[in-house]
């Protein structure tokens, strides 16, 4: 064989192998739902999670190592005390009226989970293990947020709430396309930074407390007028824009950032 004929075989081969491991990325498991603005999805103790809104009607579920069982448990499924892998990408997924659940059902399985939405969606997440976790992350959801971890990160993007997001090691970070006044919001780090970036139009009745930490912001806040001395705290309470909606960020021992977009 000719070196020309050998390259050739070598590329087929790499193409081959590269479509495989597409394919396998692709894999994930779907979801059927009837209406999304009254649909609620939980996840629980999933490690490595982005939730993100898409122009669908089912909920997508995928891992981005696909199916990642070592060769001998070809043909098994995972199991944990959560339950068994239903989804074959080492998840255990239940429907029950409108509520969709979530649960990891491998022990540590290998890759990030994406599960896509409809925008509308009231999404919560809960993961109360240690540092494997990861970071939690959610894109484009309009509709009501619940998010609890200990070591996780949690990051949102083009949200707009409520969202009540409360996490002990990890940092927050929320940038909102804007702030619902449907409900209010709270945004909780025990040990990390909280950084919010807010519509610089945005109405709202701000509380930042920062007890061993800085609270810093670039947005026009009214304070309460005070004929006498103030009293020296680590709570700052304003308004924006006349006020609105209530918005608590805390940062117990670290920084909080509120930022104008």
């Amino acid at each position: 064989m000719n070196m020309k004929k050998l390259n050739i075989k070598i590329a087929i081969t790499a193409l081959a192998l590269f479509a495989t491991i597409g394919l396998s990325a692709q894999e994930g498991y779907s979801v059927s739902i009837s209406n999304p603005s009254n649909t609620t999805l939980i996840v629980k103790e999933v490690n490595r999670v982005s939730v993100e809104a898409y122009d669908g009607s089912e909920i997508l579920i995928s891992n981005s190592k696909g199916n990642a069982k070592p060769e001998r448990a070809e043909g098994l499924k995972a199991l944990s005390a959560r339950g068994e892998d239903n989804t074959g990408i080492g998840l255990n997924v239940q429907k029950s009226g409108n509520e969709v659940t979530v649960f990891q059902a491998s022990r540590r399985p290998q890759g990030k989970f994406t599960i896509k939405v409809p925008k509308s969606v009231k999404v919560e997440i809960e993961h109360t293990g240690n540092w494997e976790g990861g970071k939690i992350e959610v894109y484009g959801i309009t509709g009501e947020l619940e998010i609890s971890g200990r070591y996780n990160s949690v990051y949102l993007e083009d949200v707009s709430g409520p969202a009540l997001v409360n996490t002990v090691y990890g940092k927050v970070e929320a940038i909102f396309t804007e702030l619902s006044q449907s409900g209010p919001t709270s945004l909780v780090s025990v040990y990390s930074t909280v950084d919010v970036t807010l519509p610089a139009n945005t109405k709202a009745d701000v509380s930042i407390k920062t007890p061993y930490g800085e609270a810093y912001s670039d947005m026009d806040m009214e304070f309460p007028k005070s004929d006498g001395m103030r009293k020296v705290s680590s709570t700052v309470k304003g308004t924006l824009n006349g006020g609105g909606v209530e918005l608590a960020i805390k940062a117990s021992y670290s920084n909080a950032y509120l930022r104008k977009k």
